[in-house]
């Protein structure tokens, strides 16, 4: 398996591609529109966008499948259109996959919560999963949980995954930088988190999303003195500047790569970039890998 290789080879920094649903707004998408169902209705530009990213020296890419577990396309009245949506999105990232780089299946939050916020059981996020994953298993090298920031949702992933799928996982949480340190939305540390995923023997553990540059390099070098499994970073390009409809994202690539450098160094096995990072930002970070 060609990413276990790469994670056991001391010499590999592993780069992921970048932001996503940006690109896509870049391209017109509506506010309000569940990205998952351009993979049907615009199938060219998500080719274009994955093949932007491993063009740009991505290692491995993610498919366009954020939101389709059960639970979230329910909530946009989408859920019976999960097999299409699936099946088109992994047939646009294949078109785009060079030989020798690999397709990740993307696995995001359902979008629903549990008690006291919302209804979600474990049950349900369990069995939402699972179907997802279902759907992915057989055209996808390796699964990214991203984006989560309930710990105990993430175990509904984490274990539906395993479930279905002995193929590996990079499980993702988003964090808050607080004055105490780095938590999820729910209250929980990043050492809780770090030690709970690494009991549930994933094969890498990340951080992703709402965190710029800077903020997951502070995280980061509490990260690396709390684990030995190796680490996946994807920061977002800074701090989103919302006018009107639209958000922009201001960092200078050549600030946000200068962070990745440091967390390169620091010892990070994969890194990419989240929300505002382009496929420039992505080239620029495989120029400093190519001199390690």
């Amino acid at each position: 398996m060609l990413f276990h290789d790469w994670l056991k080879d001391d010499s590999k920094i592993v780069l992921f591609d970048g932001g996503f649903g940006s690109e896509l707004i870049k391209r017109g998408l509506e506010p309000g529109k569940v990205p998952d169902m351009l993979n049907i209705e615009k199938p060219d530009t998500i080719v274009e966008i994955h093949k932007s990213y491993y063009d740009a020296g991505s290692d491995m890419c993610q498919s366009n499948t954020f939101g389709s577990t059960p639970l979230n396309l329910r909530i946009h009245n989408l859920e019976e259109r999960i097999n299409e949506i699936v099946e088109k999105a992994l047939g646009n990232i294949q078109k785009a996959c060079p030989p020798g780089r690999l397709v990740v299946g993307d696995i995001g939050p359902t979008g629903e919560f549990r008690p006291p916020v919302g209804n979600a059981s474990s049950e349900e996020w369990y069995s939402s999963f699972a179907t997802q994953t279902k759907l992915l298993e057989k055209g996808v090298d390796l699964f990214h949980i991203e984006t989560v920031s309930d710990l105990e949702e993430m175990l509904s992933a984490v274990r539906a995954v395993k479930e279905v799928s002995n193929k590996p996982i990079i499980a993702s949480i988003t964090y808050k930088k607080t004055k105490r340190g780095f938590f999820t939305i729910m209250g929980d540390s990043l050492e809780k988190c770090i030690n709970t995923l690494e009991n549930e023997n994933v094969d890498v553990i990340g951080a992703n999303c709402t965190l710029g540059s800077s903020e997951m390099l502070d995280l980061v070098k509490q990260a690396v003195n709390m684990t030995d499994i190796p680490i996946s970073v994807k920061p977002n390009a800074g701090q989103p500047r919302i006018e009107g409809t639209k958000t922009y994202y201001d960092q200078p690539i050549e600030e946000f790569v200068r962070d990745i450098q440091e967390m390169i160094n620091l010892g990070i096995k994969i890194v990419g970039g989240c929300c505002g990072t382009t496929p420039e930002t992505i080239s620029e970070i495989r120029k400093i890998i190519d001199l390690i």
